[in-house]
């Protein structure tokens, strides 16, 4: 009775420990670069391990992108930011992607993947990639749909939750050159504010 649980309680430890230098693995180099025999070097499992838990490379790839995006969006606060004026939750909002962003920078690293990813990629990574992307975009769409206070109107809404994910994917990208960089919350504020007043938001907020 106890050697079942047991069994798939290894199953679980190798699939996690694959997984978690998959992860590393491909945030630091890209898809394309990771191959199985250096996920096998790193993690110490042999690569029949790898294939019978995933299947392929891309099934590797999908089940961190999964993990990936399903830890990243449940870091993220509710998509009604408090504050009383825009200043007040615009500051909130910064604040919360900066937090959540550098608690997983491997998982922000994911995200710019899709120009890695070979043509020989199976539709399920790009699909998965593709889902992660537009989770991240759904939140920073509603989130800032509310500090902005123009929820009724979506294409303003979309157009800043764009410009802050291509900021914080730069701030990936720059991850890669020095692990010290961090998302410049206050130019991504002004930038912000300047993009909702082009599109004709009052932007009149609390700071002198």
């Amino acid at each position: 009775m106890t050697e079942a649980p047991a069994h798939a309680h290894r199953g679980m430890r190798s699939r996690d420990a694959i997984l978690d230098t998959a992860t590393e693995l491909m945030s630091l180099h890209g898809y394309a670069a990771t191959s199985i025999s250096m996920v096998s070097a790193a993690c110490g499992l042999p690569a029949s391990s790898i294939y019978w838990h995933f299947g392929s490379k891309d099934g590797v790839y999908v089940a961190v992108l999964e993990r990936a995006r399903t830890s990243l969006l449940s870091a993220l606060p509710p998509v009604e930011v408090p504050g009383a004026d825009v200043s007040q939750r615009l500051d909130g909002f910064l604040g919360a992607v900066g937090e959540a962003f550098q608690r997983h920078p491997d998982g922000v690293k994911l995200l710019i993947g899709l120009g890695m990813l070979q043509r020989t990629a199976s539709a399920a990574a790009v699909a998965e990639l593709r889902r992660y992307r537009d989770g991240l975009l759904a939140w920073a769409r509603d989130a800032l749909g509310f500090v902005f206070d123009v929820r009724d109107r979506p294409e303003v809404a979309e157009a800043l939750a764009r410009f802050t994910l291509r900021a914080a994917s730069g701030t990936a990208v720059a991850r890669w050159f020095d692990p010290a960089a961090s998302l410049d919350a206050e130019s991504l504020r002004v930038a912000l504010l300047a993009l909702a007043a082009h599109r004709g938001v009052p932007v009149v907020t609390g700071r002198g």
